[in-house]
């Protein structure tokens, strides 16, 4: 059904989705090292999907109004001073109520504030479309940050240190620590986008036609 529904409206769906086939981290290699490094507990991804969405979501949205006269070089420069700016109020959000969580993040979360969607996609892609076009892709892209970080978030919390949300569950017997090294999670990641790839070429082959019934005449 959902391959039906993705040959009918393709052009509209590649241009509005960012959650699956369009997803920042897996099909476009964007934002990486916060999951990689960080993102070795359920918390620490919230936190980070959090930071994430509402410096992103407003950093574009208050970029798009700056005069496209300006040159390249100082739009992208007002960019990232701009989500330095964000960056401070969230951040203060965040140390009041996760402080703990904040520490363990520790320098990837100010990392967010110049993250490749801000700095590159922001003048490249999304300044180039009607405002309501592009809130819905830099929604649809911080779902799809947020997706990939709580599930890499959670399979190493799980089985690197047999806990969950940061409570211990009892059936998970045996724990291996390496998951929860940047290299293992670079690994998961590899295997989620090749997941997606391949869910990506299942969706873009030719639908089936019904076989033709012909007509017999007795």
């Amino acid at each position: 059904m959902l391959k039906k529904f993705y040959h009918r409206h393709r052009a509209r769906w590649d241009q509005l989705d960012q959650f699956l086939l369009g997803n920042p981290v897996l099909e476009r290699g964007l934002v990486l090292a916060p999951i990689v490094v960080a993102c070795t507990s359920v918390q620490n991804a919230l936190l980070l999907s959090a930071a994430f969405s509402a410096i992103t979501i407003l950093t574009v949205f208050l970029t798009y109004f700056i005069p496209k006269k300006l040159p390249y070089t100082i739009r992208v420069i007002a960019n990232a001073a701009i989500a330095s700016l964000i960056f401070v109020p969230v951040y203060h959000i965040l140390q009041k109520y996760w402080p703990e969580i904040v520490y363990n993040v520790g320098i990837y979360l100010p990392l967010i504030a110049t993250n490749s969607l801000i700095v590159q996609k922001s003048e490249s892609r999304y300044h180039r479309q009607k405002i309501p076009v592009m809130l819905v892709q830099l929604f649809t892209a911080s779902i799809g940050f947020s997706a990939v970080a709580v599930m890499i978030g959670a399979v190493r919390e799980l089985f690197g240190k047999g806990m969950l949300m940061g409570t211990p569950v009892k059936i998970i017997r045996f724990t291996a620590p390496a998951l929860l090294l940047p290299c293992c999670g670079f690994i998961l990641l590899g295997f989620l986008a090749a997941v997606l790839q391949k869910y990506r070429l299942h969706l873009e082959k030719p639908l089936r036609k019904p076989p033709h019934k012909e007509n017999r005449h007795e």
